[in-house]
This record gives structure tokens, sequence and C-alpha cells, in this order.
């Protein structure tokens, strides 16, 4: 094998440990991202609670636990909604694009 062969070879290596390393810590970001999404929601949903203490004929749990489940829930759907869109369109375009002949 020669020396240039074996120099690509380490460098697709590399590369592929550092795009593996990458998502990975993309990952766990994505995670945090969400525990804090979540710890928002909580907290905005007991201010919701607060605010609505004297209105809603709900107890203040009660209202609480809605609350924040539509602070975390309604924003997750449209956000995963958007995503599918976003990936449909993507799949169609490069669909179109491996139909297209070469001229």
């Amino acid at each position: 094998m020669s020396r240039k062969r074996r120099n690509e070879e380490r460098a697709a290596r590399l590369t592929r440990e550092f795009a593996s390393r990458a998502a990975r810590r993309l990952d766990y970001l994505e995670w945090v991202i969400l525990a804090g999404a979540a710890l928002v929601a909580v907290g905005g949903g007991a201010l919701v609670a607060v605010l609505l203490r004297d209105v809603a004929a709900w107890s203040f749990r009660a209202t609480w636990i809605v609350s924040a489940l539509l602070l975390f829930g309604v924003p997750g759907i449209l956000a995963m909604k958007k995503i599918r869109r976003e990936e449909r369109e993507w799949l169609e375009r490069r669909n179109q694009r491996v139909q297209e002949p070469d001229v």
C-alpha cells in the first residue's frame, strides 16, 4: 500500500472520529436544552397559576400542571411539525435532483 493511500485512510479515520465526537456532543447539548426548556415551562406554569389563582376555577396545582404542559407541549409540537416539513421538502428536492437527467 502506498504512503499516500495510508495517509488518506488515516485522514478519513480521523475525520470519522471527529464527526462522531461532534455528533455525541450535540446530542448532549440537545438534552441540556430540552431539560432547560422543561424547567422554564414548569416555572412559567407556576407563574401562570399564580396569576390565574383568583380567576380560575381550578386549584393552584391543577392550573400549574395544565399551564406547564401547554407551555412545553405547544411549542414542542410546532417545532416538530416544522422539522418534519423541512425534512420532507429536503427529500423532495434531493429526489428531484436525482431524477433529473444530465444534459
